[in-house]
């Protein structure tokens, strides 16, 4: 089974999922509204955690069309009401996925939390239909710098470097996101473009309740990495809720491409 750091077992995890639906989804279904979809067609939707955008799936292919939305954990899949979604408890790195399949696959967020990230790019690609798309959204963590808080420098600065090993323990990438085009490349996908967006985290904002509540899960793991202590952390964690600060996100790199027709 894969390794994910956020499970939907914390009582705030759907919380959590509400407000990174709130920040990200503009951005997706604008990328996902672009892609040509034939009448009926069939979507995978990759880790969907909440549902949004497998809903929104399901509207765009209609009933004659079907979405497979898959995740480790269905439980918030499974309250969904769709008549064209088949809910799927799936294990992308270790389960078997049906080839040449699907008119559209995506995820977000998912890939750069794998070890096996590269081997799992190329199945999804291999899901795909002739002349389907693969859209796939990761970060890159390039822009992650240090914010305007009251905290200063030095703590958010060991702070970030706490998260990085936090990812890293269990195979993640901080910088996939900008390798991610060559990526669809060498899976051999044509058409292939990307964007990167940067989000801005400020209090009382979707964005910075986001952020606050993705690091507070992370409490635990954060204070074994013994780069701070617990008050330094929880200090943190407070300073996100605080008026004047201010952060950047992660870049969100979002790529596209299309399979070639033979």
């Amino acid at each position: 089974m894969s390794e994910y750091l956020f499970e939907h077992s914390w009582d705030l995890e759907r919380r959590r999922l509400d407000l990174l639906e709130q920040v990200f989804d503009p951005c997706t279904v604008e990328h996902l509204g672009r892609i040509p979809l034939p009448a009926g067609g069939r979507c995978l939707e990759v880790g969907a955690g909440a549902g949004s955008i497998a809903r929104w799936m399901c509207d765009r292919v209609g009933p004659d069309g079907e979405v497979v939305a898959t995740d480790l954990d269905t439980g918030f899949l499974e309250q969904l009401t769709e008549k064209n979604l088949e809910v799927r408890r799936h294990d992308i790195v270790a389960d078997e996925l049906e080839e040449g399949a699907y008119d559209l696959v995506h995820s977000r967020l998912v890939l750069d939390h794998l070890p096996a990230r590269r081997q799992v790019l190329k199945r999804m690609a291999a899901a795909l239909r002739p002349s389907g798309w693969m859209v796939q959204e990761t970060f890159d963590w390039s822009s992650l710098v240090v914010p305007v808080s009251s905290i200063g420098g030095e703590l958010a600065t060991r702070l970030h470097a706490a998260l990085r090993e936090v990812f890293a323990a269990v195979g993640g990438s901080p910088d996939y996101g900008r390798h991610l085009p060559l990526e669809f490349v060498a899976a051999g996908l044509v058409d292939v473009g990307a964007e990167g967006r940067v989000h801005v985290a400020l209090p009382g904002t979707p964005a910075g309740g986001w952020w606050q509540m993705s690091m507070a899960a992370l409490r635990e793991p954060l204070c074994r990495t013994g780069l701070l202590s617990e008050a330094e952390v929880d200090a943190g964690l407070a300073a996100y809720l605080e008026a004047g600060y201010c952060s950047l996100y992660p870049t969100l790199v979002t790529a596209w491409g299309r399979r070639p027709l033979t």
